[in-house]
């Protein structure tokens, strides 16, 4: 059941990365090995810090009490990802027929409360990392968006740690899973109704993590 709920953990926080491999697909923009795995590389090194530090604060309470604890702090991620999720679609379906302002999305950062707590959004759209318009992320680049990805698992990472996931398996579940979505999104993203399914899927993650949190507290 442990490799379940890893597996479950590691598909609702790649999502996201499904969301920009489908993005990615639709523009036609290349992303290469190098860039997916420098992508992948980041985002299983934020899940282990946070998990580590997770680990710290977990040793100061009893073992049953941390257990909970974390399931308790994915419960209400999983919430706010759901209410966050549900919004974002809103708010695309009723601008679905409004001219895009190019201007606005020159934006390269802002602050994002995401997981609880704040994430660096490098970018407004993840097509806007391909800084150069050649049509394909460079290394340089990658490091752009493996961050605005990475920080988005740091609060789930710490959830999970207290949990006593461990901290090897989910890194290289969550490496694993990043660099399969994201190719699959790019796939998905050739297709006519790459877009349509990415709204589809906005929202499970947040059901997915409920489920976990729900499941670890009992």
């Amino acid at each position: 059941m442990d490799f379940l709920a890893l597996t479950l953990f590691a598909i609702a926080l790649n999502l996201d990365s499904f969301a920009v491999g489908v993005s990615y697909g639709i523009r036609n923009i290349k992303l290469p090995t190098t860039s997916l795995l420098i992508i992948s590389l980041m985002s299983m090194g934020a899940i282990t810090f946070s998990m580590l530090l997770g680990k710290t604060v977990a040793g100061y309470f009893s073992p049953t009490f941390a257990h909970r604890l974390g399931g308790f702090i994915l419960l209400l991620i999983g919430l706010w990802v759901l209410i966050q999720s549900l919004q974002e679609n809103r708010h695309q379906n009723s601008n679905l027929n409004e001219p895009q302002d190019d201007q606005s999305s020159d934006t390269l950062v802002k602050i994002h409360i995401r997981f609880l707590g704040l994430a660096i959004q490098i970018l407004r759209e993840p097509s806007r990392a391909d800084l150069d318009r050649s049509g394909t992320i460079s290394a340089r680049e990658a490091v752009l968006l493996g961050i605005a990805l990475a920080m988005d698992a740091f609060g789930a990472g710490f959830a999970v740690s207290m949990m006593g996931f461990s901290i090897v398996f989910t890194a290289l579940m969550v490496g694993i899973g990043h660099f399969i979505l994201t190719y699959g999104g790019l796939l998905a993203g050739m297709g006519m109704n790459g877009k349509g399914l990415c709204q589809k899927l906005s929202t499970l993650p947040g059901f997915i993590l409920i489920a976990l949190g729900l499941f670890k507290i009992h």
